[in-house]
């Protein structure tokens, strides 16, 4: 085995550090409550700062304003759905068996987000004055997701790169559409189990990289 040489290791942040990153945590996560009772316009900076039992200054220590904070919960909001398709891209190999128990695991993920979701989306327009739109920030958002599902070429190497690239953009896109409407809005279905068909459309799109030896055997 190759030696790679040493692994570098993250330098340890200070307690000051690490306290005012709990703290930013803390505002967020009342950010989430607050914006789950009332809408962003109703909502104001001491709604926030009395939900996580904080000073209305410490809270202006961190974000300047509403639109700050919705900046904020949409990033952890990308990055949290950025883990689920790093989640897909580290399978050792595309099978179906594979695609289909991620899909349980993101559905779990997707119901740890609801109330977060629920803050996000109608709030995001607050933040349209920001240097990055909501619209740029969505764009590269599913721009990353992309780039770490083709990210290993060798899954990919009978396609050309453009089409791998829209593959994976529809499984990225399928795959929040539908847990945003089942697991987020609710939308009745009446399969015994949604996900086998949403597993069915992910590995159609991921065909060219998926094993051929295990994808779904025929209905008999």
């Amino acid at each position: 085995m190759r030696d790679s040489g040493p692994v570098e290791s993250q330098p340890r942040l200070s307690l000051r550090e690490e306290q005012k990153n709990l703290t930013r945590s803390r505002l967020l996560d009342a950010a989430v409550t607050v914006l789950n009772e009332k809408s962003v316009f109703d909502a104001t900076m001491e709604d926030i700062a009395k939900a996580a039992n904080i000073s209305r200054v410490t809270v202006y220590a961190h974000f300047p304003g509403k639109g700050e904070i919705v900046q904020a919960l949409a990033e952890r909001m990308y990055n949290l759905m950025g883990e689920a398709f790093a989640d897909l891209a580290a399978l050792p190999r595309f099978t179906r068996a594979g695609v289909r128990q991620w899909l349980g695991a993101t559905a779990d993920r997707w119901r740890a987000m609801t109330s977060l979701l629920r803050a996000v989306r109608p709030a995001s327009s607050l933040a349209a004055r920001a240097p990055f739109s909501p619209r740029d920030r969505y764009l590269e958002a599913q721009a990353r997701y992309v780039s770490t599902l083709v990210g290993d070429s060798a899954r990919w190497r009978d396609v050309p790169d453009a089409q791998a690239r829209q593959r994976a953009a529809m499984v990225v896109l399928q795959t929040e559409s539908f847990m945003t409407a089942w697991v987020q809005v609710g939308i009745p279905l009446d399969t015994e189990d949604p996900l086998e068909l949403l597993a069915d459309s992910l590995c159609f799109l991921l065909e060219p990289a998926i094993e051929n030896d295990a994808r779904r055997p025929p209905a008999s």
